[in-house]
């Protein structure tokens, strides 16, 4: 009995050293919620792949969250570099920002100050100019960006109304590019070095030309390096050939104002929220603007892939292994295995259709004896209704 007794004692004591551990555990887990996504993706032509997104807006000028929240939100969803982008002609918060400021500071404090041109988008300033300082968002995403270890490239947006809205990138100094001509103000950023984005680019329907003419004009002179082909769930597909067969440099952009939880709010779930895949050697502004002007960028929107043919086939080849693992009578069983976190969509034998999911394997049916499997990615596109074809050789 007395030996039972211990038995009990003994049990007893495990159930209740497992209970605590356990309860200890999932504390652990309850109490970590900074934990980031990682965007698994493979090297490229020996390249590093860098997930960014360069059209973002904050509070400086017509959005509804900080530089710093910009920051966070690009470290949990996965990205490695940002750019705040605000308006330098049109800042809705900042005539409320001033009402509450005046509020705020004690009255002996007080220089009623003002909200000055805060919408120059199809007029001139007043004779007191722009008297904001527009390095300030940068500065504050630059200090969260440090801390968190993400890259924040210092950026604006210069929007003229109908003449179209254009990302400058890498700028030196935001204070000195404004001026009423449109023209001028991005011969200023290009003057800083600056990288020059069309965004989300108006294209005549009435004519066969892609541009307006002011547009094909700055094309025609040199201004322009790069397109955002796709902004938010925005597709530009007209100008997908015009993009890739003209040199210009591939973007895929958010274009965020409010939170991005409410812009994409199932990323992170079946797909990842809108980003511009950059292969560069390493994260920093020379790498990754080197990276810009060589054209070495891929777009990325709720699954779909534009870019060079060169990049996406090299893309998929090193996601993928592709094997064969199985036969009956007449087919051979090909597993193909995804190590990133991308899916894609295949179309192999002519009209056969499947999808590998990111991070997961699937079984095609294959022609039993075949030398050499050809895939088309149906989700990546170097052209409008452009998709590459990759051969992977097989062997029993």
């Amino acid at each position: 009995m007395k030996r039972f007794n211990l038995l009990i004692v003994a049990l007893l004591a495990t159930v209740f050293s497992a209970s605590a551990q356990l309860s200890a555990v999932r504390k652990v887990f309850d109490n970590n919620h900074n934990q980031r996504t990682e965007i698994i993706l493979p090297k490229v032509m020996g390249y590093n792949v860098y997930k960014a997104d360069f059209h973002l807006h904050t509070i400086y000028s017509d959005g509804d969250v900080t530089p710093a929240m910009r920051v966070n939100e690009a470290w949990f969803d996965g990205l490695d570099i940002i750019s705040i982008t605000d308006h330098m002609e049109y800042r809705r918060l900042e005539r409320e920002m001033f009402r509450y400021m005046k509020d705020y500071i004690r009255p002996e404090l007080r220089n009623e100050p003002k909200a000055v041109n805060t919408n120059v988008l199809n007029t001139d300033p007043d004779e007191r100019g722009l008297l904001v300082d527009f390095n300030v968002s940068y500065e504050s995403a630059k200090a969260k960006g440090d801390e968190m270890g993400l890259l924040v490239v210092r950026g604006v947006e210069i929007t003229r109304g109908k003449l179209g809205d254009y990302n400058a990138l890498f700028t030196k100094d935001n204070n000195a590019l404004y001026d009423p001509n449109l023209e001028t103000t991005i011969r200023n950023a290009r003057e800083q070095g600056a990288f020059i984005i069309h965004n989300h680019p108006q294209f005549s329907k009435k004519t066969k030309s892609t541009m307006p003419p002011h547009c094909e004009d700055f094309y025609a002179k040199g201004l322009i390096d790069g397109i955002e082909v796709i902004n938010s769930y925005n597709f530009y597909d007209r100008l997908f050939d015009y993009c890739i067969e003209g040199g210009y440099t591939p973007f895929s952009n958010s274009d965020a104002h409010n939170l991005i939880a409410l812009r994409f709010p199932n990323a992170g779930k079946d797909y990842f929220r809108n980003m511009t895949l950059i292969l560069a050697e390493r994260c920093d502004e020379q790498s990754i603007h080197e990276a810009l002007k060589a054209g070495r960028t891929i777009a990325y929107q709720a699954n779909m892939l534009i870019g060079k043919e060169e990049l996406l086939s090299e893309l998929f080849k090193e996601s993928v292994t592709v094997e064969v693992v199985g036969e009956d009578s007449k087919r051979w069983k090909v597993r193909i295995t995804n190590h990133s976190s991308l899916p894609y969509s295949l179309r192999w034998e002519g009209k056969k259709e499947g999808a590998v999911f990111g991070q997961s394997s699937a079984l095609l049916n294959v022609k039993k004896g075949t030398k050499e499997l050809d895939i088309t990615v149906t989700n990546m596109f170097y052209g409008k209704e452009k998709s590459p074809v990759v051969s992977f050789k097989l062997k029993k």
